[in-house]
């Protein structure tokens, strides 16, 4: 039996390799990004308000959450210019690239 199942093995692996091969260049390499689209997803998920944590505290944060969430608003528009809890600067510091992908834990 070690014939035939070294066969269907090496089948196998063939059939493998043809399908890894297809998706690739049918799909991965035609595949691009978007990036505006793709930070206007971030900025408007309300997962994101996990990084004002250490600025706002758990409390204040799961408020505005919940508000946003109710009235639709966005994060940005909620903490920004109505209630004033964070500059413009400031948001645009906590909310960059470098911060969101390795946060500083800072009040």
């Amino acid at each position: 039996m070690e014939p035939v199942i070294t066969f269907a093995l090496f089948t196998s692996i063939s059939t493998m390799e043809n399908a890894v091969n297809s998706l690739r260049t049918k799909c991965i390499q035609r595949i691009t990004s978007n990036a505006e689209h793709s930070k206007e997803m971030v900025l408007n998920s309300l997962g994101i308000i996990t990084v004002l944590k250490p600025s706002l505290g758990y409390k204040q944060c799961a408020e505005i959450a919940r508000e946003c969430h109710q009235s639709g608003k966005s994060l940005h528009d909620i903490v920004v210019n109505e209630r004033k809890l964070l500059t413009q600067a400031h948001w645009d510091e906590v909310f960059s690239f470098e911060n969101l992908i390795s946060p500083k834990f800072e009040k």
